[in-house]
């Protein structure tokens, strides 16, 4: 079996289309197996050609994105205000994403030593009055008040 060969031209393109979808689908579209499409990917040649592919692919996005921001700007009283909050808030994420900032947050603190040995102690005697009885204190009635009325 002959092994076919592509034009630069060709290889440049293709790579272009599997940078802006992917090489499933840009195998899927031209022809050209998609193992073939990942090798020319990650050939060392074309590195400098996808970076630049990328970077414009960036600016052209951000531009776009002004544009259509300008567009809301002007439209913003014809919105429901329901779809005005889900609108802030993609607009807030993207932008966090955009700039580098966080879009989620894990947090753990640990507050062992924040707190006082007797609020420690309060606590855990707290936690052991409620396995034993099935609910907090707070509930049960006033020192001295009828039984079966609470604070």
């Amino acid at each position: 079996m002959a092994k076919r060969q592509y034009t630069r031209r060709t290889k440049l393109a293709t790579i272009v289309t599997a940078e802006l979808t992917n090489p499933a689908a840009t195998a899927n579209a031209t022809g050209i197996p998609e193992s073939t499409i990942r090798y020319w990917m990650d050939d060392p040649s074309f590195a400098e050609f996808r970076a630049k592919t990328r970077d414009d692919m960036v600016d052209a996005t951000a531009l776009l994105a002004h544009r259509i921001l300008g567009r809301i700007s002007a439209t913003l009283d014809q919105f429901e205000p329901r779809d005005l909050t889900i609108l802030f808030g993609v607009m807030v994420d993207k932008a966090q994403l955009l700039s580098g900032g966080a879009t989620s947050r894990l947090e753990s603190r640990d507050i062992s030593g924040t707190l006082s040995d007797a609020d420690v102690i309060l606590a855990l005697a707290a936690a052991e009055d409620y396995a034993r009885t099935g609910h907090s204190g707070a509930s049960e009635a006033a020192p001295g008040a009828p039984e079966g009325e609470g604070l």
